[in-house]
């Protein structure tokens, strides 16, 4: 949405401070300061678990890559899945700091892990691995199973390993939200690694305490929404091309173009691409904008991330990641937002009588 159409009703209502952080919704995927840890220095620090896992992308022959291999330079070990938004928004930053330290030996290894049976199958993973160029070596762990013996409760999760093997970073969330600066200060303590002494890292230090696994159990998920993820061919099949235009590729409608109407009866609107409930009716306004524009979304329904051009907040489906519209901080009260939303990215449901 442009933001010039806030005019229109920021003769009406009061500026308030936009949402500081975002919530985490569907799988555990943190992007607030608050999830950002960064473990003590080399005396306490942890040795990282050896990796598991035979299947492997974007390695010399898909051959695997143990961090007993790895000992005496700096590794970043990075845990995601392709279905997760903030995973994806980490990407540019692993790119710029494969651009910084690869030619000094820093090896950034993601580890996915998926939530969705979508994301568990290889082939799956293999081709959005490629389609959003990802480059830096992949392990596949479809059973979790490196995930349990990290000690894994968040994607994404972000750790740096000196020339020993110890632990001395972790990142839990989008590493530069909001103006965090955690791909600095990752960056930042890489330089002081590679300043680090190569001898005393040539095996373990066994007498260190490994990372421990919190439970024997599979990712959990923060809220009942689950996850639907699909290939664009498969969203191309059941969404019309102005549908798959905004919901799958970030686009805008135009303005009184679509059902913006303001609904008198209950009901909710729902995400026209995976069916999730994202608005109740009863938090409806009219913006005089020209897109339905609501004051609350329904709690755990939609997720809230910096949009491409860095200013604006997009408002993305919890279920899919279809991207919705924008929230704006000149709606009216309770809240004093506005979230201005695509009407082909949404159905309205009458309450049942």
């Amino acid at each position: 949405m442009n933001n010039n159409t806030s005019t229109l009703w920021n003769k009406r209502a009061s500026i308030l401070a936009l949402l500081g952080a975002a919530a985490t919704f569907g799988v555990a995927k943190l992007t607030s300061p608050e999830a950002q840890a960064q473990v003590a220095g080399a005396r306490q620090a942890p040795v990282a678990p050896e990796l598991l896992g035979e299947s492997w992308l974007n390695t010399p022959g898909d051959k695997p890559i143990t961090l007993a291999s790895r000992r005496g330079e700096v590794t970043i070990v990075q845990f995601w899945t392709f279905g997760c938004s903030n995973c994806r928004a980490n990407l540019p930053a692993y790119e710029r700091l494969q651009k910084q330290f690869a030619a000094r030996g820093v090896e950034i290894i993601g580890v996915h892990t998926p939530e969705t049976a979508g994301e568990r199958n290889p082939e799956n993973v293999a081709r959005m691995v490629k389609e959003l160029g990802i480059t830096h070596p992949v392990l596949l762990d479809p059973q979790s199973e490196n995930w349990r013996r990290w000690g894994q409760q968040y994607w994404p999760t972000v750790y740096v390993l000196d020339r020993a093997g110890r632990v001395r970073f972790k990142w839990e969330g989008e590493l530069n939200y909001n103006g965090a600066g955690g791909e600095k200060k990752a960056a930042d303590l890489i330089e002081n690694l590679l300043r680090e002494p190569k001898q005393t890292a040539a095996r373990p230090d066994d007498s260190r305490p490994a990372l421990q696994p919190v439970s024997d159990e599979k990712p959990a998920k923060k809220s009942g929404v689950g996850r639907v993820v699909k290939s664009e061919a498969e969203w191309k099949k059941i969404l019309t091309p102005m549908q798959f235009a905004v919901l799958r590729k970030e686009g805008t409608e135009a303005a009184f173009s679509g059902d913006y109407h303001l609904k008198k009866e209950a009901g909710t609107w729902k995400c026209a691409g995976c069916g999730l409930d994202l608005f109740r009716s009863s938090t409806q306004f009219d913006s005089g904008t020209g897109w339905p524009s609501f004051w609350k979304p329904i709690a755990g329904h939609v997720a809230q991330v910096k949009d491409a051009d860095g200013e604006r907040d997009e408002i993305q489906c919890a279920r899919c990641d279809g991207h919705l519209g924008h929230v704006f901080d000149d709606g009216p009260q309770p809240t004093g937002l506005r979230y201005c939303m695509n009407a082909v990215a949404m159905k309205f449901s009458p309450a049942k009588k």
